[in-house]
């Protein structure tokens, strides 16, 4: 399971201004990221002026937004499969797995609002996450659904959300960003979208 070669290379040690540097000290500020063996992070890199503003943005949907993190972490799960971004893919199985996804959820997520799996609410955002990669907008029914699960800020969250990752999910595949192997691990044990 290979991926084709990156088309924006890895920022090299002597490239990296102080844009870079200051990019990369507060990304390591959150979390634990190895920021060396990090493909995106790496990437990104090329262009911090860019990517700077949008990994702050981004850190707000992953760790201080309103929206639920399983609710979160299943619509990110479903752009990835069906935008077929085999990177967003596998991270968020990581990610997913440490807050208490499963195997199961993962296949369901291949289905996405379909599937028997889902509870009422679940089905809703998936529901949402589709009728919006699609349409790029809801239609009343999908709107009066999603409001009567999450509260007013939390939709916003949802909104930007899988905004943020139908966008992610273009700029990764047409980037061609590769996966680390522990990432492609976990793509060989519970899948990959083609």
């Amino acid at each position: 399971m290979t991926d084709p070669a990156p088309r924006v290379p890895h920022i090299t040690e002597a490239e990296r201004t102080d844009a870079v540097r200051a990019m990369f000290a507060a990304i390591a500020g959150v979390g634990s990221q190895d920021i060396e063996h990090h493909h995106v992070l790496m990437t990104f890199g090329q262009h911090p002026q860019l990517t700077h503003p949008f990994l702050d943005f981004n850190r707000h949907l992953l760790s201080t937004s309103t929206l639920p993190v399983r609710l979160r972490q299943i619509a990110i799960l479903r752009v990835a499969w069906t935008r077929r971004c085999r990177y967003m893919w596998a991270s968020h199985l990581r990610l997913s797995l440490g807050v208490g996804l499963t195997g199961d959820d993962f296949e369901a997520i291949k289905e996405g609002a379909a599937s028997a799996h889902w509870s009422d609410d679940e089905r809703t955002v998936l529901h949402a996450v589709e009728q919006l990669r699609d349409q790029s907008d809801l239609d009343d029914a999908a709107w009066d659904a999603l409001a009567a699960v999450l509260e007013r800020q939390q939709v916003m969250d949802f909104l930007f959300t899988v905004g943020a990752y139908v966008a992610l999910a273009l700029v990764f595949n047409a980037m061609r960003i590769q996966r680390e192997p522990e990432l492609i691990e976990l793509a060989e044990r519970y899948g990959s979208p083609a």
